[in-house]
């Protein structure tokens, strides 16, 4: 979705000026943000970054914790993630949109706003607007007198929800485009549309999108002039991603960093350095990309130092409940789990970061079931784990406070009040002595960020077997840190902030039970005689209940008490229900018997190991996501497969299955061979198949590789499939060596 190449901004003059600030005549420019002194130790800048606090603004937008996107324009019609401005506007055609849906579904999972694209890279307005006829307005919805922008903004309206607007600069379709002077007024024209008449607009997200238009040309945008015509007609909105108020986090895969600052180094805010990064990213998080200038330390010491001015600037973690941004058919079984969901959540809300969660909607103009069902189970998940705070009756003290601020207030359930340790100290402690014993796995805490991100370092510890025991630590809270860890049953815990820009601050404090959970040993296996399966739940108050015929499992399915023992193929699911009913989710497992051998040439990735050799022809095909535990994967390697039928066996054709997700560095091999033998030492080619390499970023693709020949007699079958080899130049991984995903060698 996201391609931010683009230009230049004076950086302290024009970003400063648009966060709310005015130029400097004096060192501090503002409540967000400051200018360092040449001659500032490290000391005093450590001390000037602990009191930059987030704009009215920023603090509103950071509150919201989850937000939505919604992409439907052309694409969603045409199958694809960009368009080229050359679509018809016959094509958009939603047969039964409803608004509502979309908002009232975001509004029950938890959502605060919604985003709309209200204009993509191909140009075409999902309002009549007057300055192009590339619109809703020449469509055959509602016979042209649609207004999808018009619809989800009344429906955001009646249900108190916040609206906002996806407008891109990059503009495919308009003749004007490259025109810098020309093209910039159409743009200022139609942002002044989408501002002025559709209520309250509470955030605009510009991506960096600049590439060639319909004359060949790049644009240079004038972002000053945008920013200026949202200021003045939607002065409470914030400006997303290529603007100065919300800062991409990086990636795409729904993850943010463990360690995340909101004050940054002005140069943080470069709009060249942002458009240098692509959504070239790892899609599952499973590789580490490289290249990346959203690095892993944005705003440690060391680096604040090296700084010539600070912002507040707060991280949006951006992520798609499907592969595609747009809706695609072929994605409907590919819709991310409640579990990766909730995961996520724990990764972007819990990492002082905003998660903003795209919902598309498809064809019909409707959010597809598979989403609503994945997305209503997170948000019971959700619920559940976050209803009963364990420290809630609590007596806390601390070692320290500043005044009347108590520690009191980190347990009163209120954000707006907060503890802070006394102003000469940047360590604390806090003792917290529970109401009883109680079990807990997750932290949460919250420093109060309108004065201020200043905790560093902390650790969290339990009073276990009468020692002081650490639970879990961490470095950044900022907005709202979460972390899960082992589970534990204690009446006293402690928390030790052992470092601080000045003195700490904490809003809230809390501790949680997360959903039970289950785990199947092995996890994915095949076997060729008889396979021991077990199964546990590390919860004390929770059970297993199993079924072994691939049904959901429940509380009236079988109790889980002792290793069970599988002569024949199974689909084992197991799910740990606790004594108050909340259960957590199901986890499954197909266990295959195979009645052949198999040996591998070199060994697979330990990650990807796909239940073992045997996976490969356990009859059991991967789906679309690599790390699903039927994968076998190699990195920088060819896979070399010998399969021993055993006997001698008439066929005629030997298939491959392969997976290629170029986001996350896989690609399909360049060439698969197949070679038949009678006594395993001589083989014999029998066909092969060269496969084109991927020239662009793609959707996930599985493909079955077909090598079929006249009928022949063989017991051993070799499947040589050749890496792609090195990742090429137009990938962010240029250079680095390309994955091979392969599942399931069949023939018949």
């Amino acid at each position: 979705m996201i391609n931010r190449k683009l230009f230049c901004l004076s950086l302290i003059g024009l970003v400063l000026s648009f966060s709310g600030c005015k130029m400097p005549t004096k060192t501090n420019l503002g409540h967000n943000s400051s200018l360092i002194p040449a001659t500032a130790s490290e000391e005093q800048i450590v001390k000037l970054a602990a009191n930059i606090a987030p704009s009215p603004r920023q603090l509103s937008w950071q509150e919201m914790e989850f937000t939505a996107f919604f992409h439907f324009t052309v694409n969603t019609f045409t199958d694809r993630e960009w368009g080229e401005g050359t679509e018809s506007e016959s094509v958009f055609n939603p047969t039964n949109l409803d608004a509502k849906q979309w908002v009232k579904t975001a509004k029950d999972a938890g959502i605060k706003l919604v985003i709309l694209t209200c204009k993509h890279h191909d140009g075409f307005c999902l309002w009549p607007s007057k300055f192009t006829e590339h619109s809703v307005k020449n469509s055959p919805y509602k016979n042209g007198k649609g207004d999808v922008v018009k619809e989800v903004a009344e429906a955001c309206k009646e249900l108190g929800m916040k609206f906002g607007v996806y407008v891109s600069p990059w503009d495919r379709h308009d003749k004007s485009y490259g025109d810098s002077p020309a093209y910039n007024i159409h743009f200022q024209n139609q942002l002044t549309e989408l501002l002025s008449n559709y209520g309250d607009i509470a955030e605009v997200w510009f991506d960096g999108a600049c590439g060639e238009g319909a004359n060949g040309k790049k644009q240079i945008y004038d972002w000053k002039s945008y920013y200026s015509i949202i200021r003045k007609l939607q002065p409470n909105a914030v400006i997303a991603v290529m603007g100065p108020d919300i800062r991409w986090v990086g990636t795409e895969s729904g993850y943010g960093r463990e360690t995340e600052w909101s004050v940054v180094p002005v140069s943080a805010q470069s709009v060249e350095d942002i458009s240098a990064n692509s959504q070239q990213k790892a899609g599952d998080g499973a590789f580490v990309p490289t290249g990346d200038m959203q690095i892993a330390d944005l705003g440690s010491r060391a680096v604040i130092s090296a700084a010539k001015g600070l912002v507040w600037y707060p991280s949006e973690v951006d992520v798609s409940i499907r592969p595609g941004w747009f809706y695609h058919a072929t994605e409907d079984l590919q819709v991310k789990s409640p579990e990766t969901l909730l995961d996520i959540y724990f990764s972007s809300v819990g990492r002082n970061s905003l998660l903003l969660l795209n919902l598309p909607p498809d064809r019909r103009g409707l959010l597809h079931e598979n989403d609503v069902h994945s997305l209503m189970s997170f948000r019971k998940a959700v619920d559940d784990i976050f209803t009963t705070n364990y420290v809630s009756g609590a007596k806390i003290t601390s070692d320290s406070q500043l005044g009347k601020q108590k520690a009191d207030f980190c347990i009163d359930n209120d954000n707006k009040t907060w503890w802070a340790a006394a102003t000469d100290k940047s360590t604390a402690t806090l003792n917290l002595q529970l109401t009883g014993n109680k079990t807990f796995n997750v932290l949460m805490l919250q420093e109060n960020i309108q004065i201020g991100q200043r905790i560093e370092q902390f650790v969290l510890e339990g009073w276990v077997n009468n020692e002081w025991t650490k639970l879990t630590e961490g470095t950044t809270v900022g907005y709202k840190r979460l972390i899960r860890f082992n589970t534990v049953t204690t009446d006293k815990v402690r928390l030790r902030i052992l470092k601080s820009r000045l003195n700490p601050t904490l809003s809230s404090f809390g501790l949680y039970l997360n959903l039970p959970e289950v785990t199947i040993t092995p996890q994915t296996a095949a076997f060729t005689d008889k396979m021991e399966v077990s199964m546990a739940t590390s919860d004390p108050n929770a059970s297993v209940y199993y079924t072994l015929d691939g049904s959901e499992p429940d509380s009236k399915s079988l109790l889980y008490n002792s290793p069970i023992t599988l002569d024949k193929q199974t689909n084992v699911k197991a799910v740990a229900i606790r004594k108050d009913g909340v259960q957590g989710f199901v986890r499954s497992s197909i266990f295959s018997k195979s009645k052949y051998g198999i040996s591998l040439k070199n060994a697979p990735d330990l990650k990807y190991t796909g239940g073992g050799p045997l996976g490969l022809i356990d009859g059991i095909k991967g789906g679309f996501n690599c790390a699903d535990g039927r994968w076998t994967g190699f990195n920088g390697k060819d896979m070399e497969a010998i399969i021993d039928l055993k006997e001698n066996v008439s066929m005629k054709n030997v298939s491959v299955g392969l997976l290629q997700d170029t986001k996350s560095w896989i690609f399909f091999p360049s060439k698969v061979e197949v070679f038949l033998s009678y006594d395993g030492i001589t083989y014999t080619s029998v066909g092969f198949e060269d496969i084109a390499p991927a020239s662009e970023i793609k959707p996930v693709e599985r493909k079955d590789v077909n090598i079929t020949f006249c009928a022949r007699e063989a017991r051993f079958i070799k499947v040589v499939a050749h890496n792609f080899g090195r990742i090429p130049q137009w990938h962010i991984g240029r250079g680095e060596s390309a994955w091979l995903m392969a599942d399931e060698i069949t023939f018949e």
